[in-house]
C-alpha cells in the first residue's frame, strides 16, 4: 500500500511541475512585425510624460532606418534619424548614421516581445523591462 501511495505522490508531483508555466511563454518575437510606428507607453500616473514614437523602416529582417519623434512641453518636438540592427534573437541596437554629427542617441536592448500590436524592451541580458510600446500604424 505504501508503495502505491508513494507512486501516486511522485506522479502528482511530476504532473504539477510539468504544468508550471514560466514568463518565457509570453516571450514572442516576430521579426517581420518591427516595421511601422511604435508609441511608447508610460506607467499610469506618470505626469506629462510627453510622446515618444519610433518609426522603423526595415531594409531587411535585420537592419534598416528608424525615425525617433519626441514631443514634450519643455523641449518641444524633435525628430532624429538613426540606423538600427537587430539579431535573429531580438537584440536591438539603434545608433547614429555614419555621417550624423548631432547629439548621439543610441539604444541597446533586447526585444522581449514583438507582436503586431505590442513591443517590450528589456535591458540587455536581463529580465528588467525598460520600455513598452503599442503599434500605431
Amino acid at each position: 500500500m505504501k508503495f502505491w501511495r508513494n507512486i501516486l505522490v511522485m506522479t502528482a508531483a511530476m504532473l504539477s511541475l510539468a504544468s508550471c508555466s514560466s514568463d518565457d511563454d509570453n516571450d514572442v518575437y516576430e521579426a517581420t512585425e518591427l516595421g511601422g510606428t511604435w508609441q511608447k507607453v508610460y506607467d499610469e500616473g506618470v505626469a506629462d510624460a510627453g510622446t515618444v514614437q519610433y518609426t522603423f523602416h526595415p531594409q531587411s529582417v535585420n537592419n534598416g532606418t528608424v525615425d525617433i519623434f519626441t514631443s514634450d512641453w519643455a523641449a518641444g518636438e524633435t525628430t532624429v534619424y538613426r540606423i538600427y540592427t537587430v539579431t535573429d534573437a531580438g537584440h536591438l541596437q539603434i545608433s547614429p548614421k555614419p555621417d550624423d554629427t548631432s547629439v548621439a542617441l543610441t539604444v541597446d536592448c533586447d526585444i522581449r516581445r514583438l507582436t503586431s500590436t505590442q513591443m517590450i524592451w528589456n535591458k540587455p541580458g536581463t529580465s528588467e523591462e525598460i520600455a513598452r510600446f503599442t503599434k500605431e500604424k
